[in-house]
């Protein structure tokens, strides 16, 4: 959205300004899109802070199932073990949730794999209430892959996490499931 932003910027000044300039002072005064906007009177509402204050503030992870999963009983949490990304050091593999450092826009997403047969209901919760359910029920293929979404804005000390609801799954590939989420940009 934003470099068509700026490109109508580009178009809106260049019908009136640029033929009045030299087009090395047009270059020179427009160097940005930011000032494109700036000189139109535009400017973006979103932030009103600096980026520079937003450095270093990354929040991100991606963990995976470490151990194939049986027989797991309804309201069980899935504790990903294997934690390859965890800017901001939000999740915490031992209890399988994830917990927000700071306020914002977050996206998760999980995918688990389960076999012929098999029964699994994964719901995508934040501070104990389901906020999103994928479910398989009496799977027909050999092995099924199955993956849940959520966007959710999330206040500093709120908890995301996943887990089994309604019946017990029998059975959760460790290699093919796998829990990743981060925070949108923006401080």
């Amino acid at each position: 959205m934003l470099p068509f932003v700026a490109f109508l910027c580009v178009l809106l000044i260049s019908s009136s300004d640029a033929e009045q300039q030299k087009p090395s002072s047009f270059l020179s005064n427009y160097s940005s899109y930011k000032n494109i906007c700036h000189k139109i009177g535009w400017e973006p509402k979103c932030r009103t802070e600096s980026t520079k204050d937003c450095k270093g503030k990354t929040i991100a992870f991606h963990a995976i199932l470490s151990t194939r999963l049986t027989n797991v009983s309804p309201n069980t949490i899935i504790k990903f073990g294997k934690v390859l990304v965890n800017e901001g050091s939000g999740y915490n593999p031992s209890t399988g949730k994830f917990t927000a450092p700071l306020d914002g826009v977050y996206s998760f997403s999980w995918t688990y794999c389960t076999n012929k047969g098999s029964n699994a209901y994964l719901g995508g919760y934040v501070d104990g209430k389901l906020m999103a359910r994928i479910s398989n029920y009496a799977q027909t293929n050999h092995w099924k892959n199955t993956s849940g979404h959520l966007v959710i804005r999330l206040k500093k000390g709120n908890q995301f996490w996943v887990q089994t609801f309604e019946h017990t799954a029998q059975l959760i590939h460790e290699e093919f499931t796998f829990l990743s989420g981060y925070k949108l940009s923006g401080c």
